[in-house]
C-alpha cells in the first residue's frame, strides 16, 4: 500500500525588491510551486505557517506535478496545509511553525 504524500502546490518565496533609501531588502511572495520553478527561485517555506519545506516531483516527467511538503513533522502537525493536521480529529488549534524560515 503506497503511503499518501503531503503535497502543497503553492509556497512563498524569498525575493528582493528596491528599498525606498537604495539597496535591496528581502520579502516573501506567494507563489505556485510551477512558476517559482521556472522563475529559478531557490529559497521556499510553508505559506501557512512560515515552516522549512522540501522541493519535490520536479523531474520535469510528463503527468510529475512540482510541490512542497513540510521538512519537519512538527510543522505539518500544526499547520492547516499540513496533511496529519486536516487529519487530526483531536481539536487541535493551527499555529505558527517553532523554527520559521525569515
Amino acid at each position: 500500500m503506497a503511503v499518501e504524500r503531503e503535497k502543497m502546490y503553492e509556497c512563498e518565496v524569498r525575493r528582493r525588491r528596491l528599498k525606498p533609501g537604495g539597496g535591496y531588502e528581502p520579502y516573501w511572495k506567494l507563489k505556485s510551486v510551477a512558476v517559482a520553478l521556472v522563475d529559478e527561485d531557490t529559497e521556499f517555506r510553508c505559506k501557512d505557517c512560515f515552516g522549512a519545506v522540501k522541493l519535490l516531483g520536479r523531474t520535469g516527467k510528463t503527468g510529475i506535478v512540482a510541490y512542497v511538503e513540510h521538512k519537519l513533522s512538527a510543522d505539518a502537525e500544526f499547520c492547516p496545509s499540513g496533511l496529519i493536521f486536516q487529519r487530526a480529529t483531536d481539536g487541535r488549534v493551527a499555529k505558527p511553525s517553532a523554527n520559521p524560515v525569515v
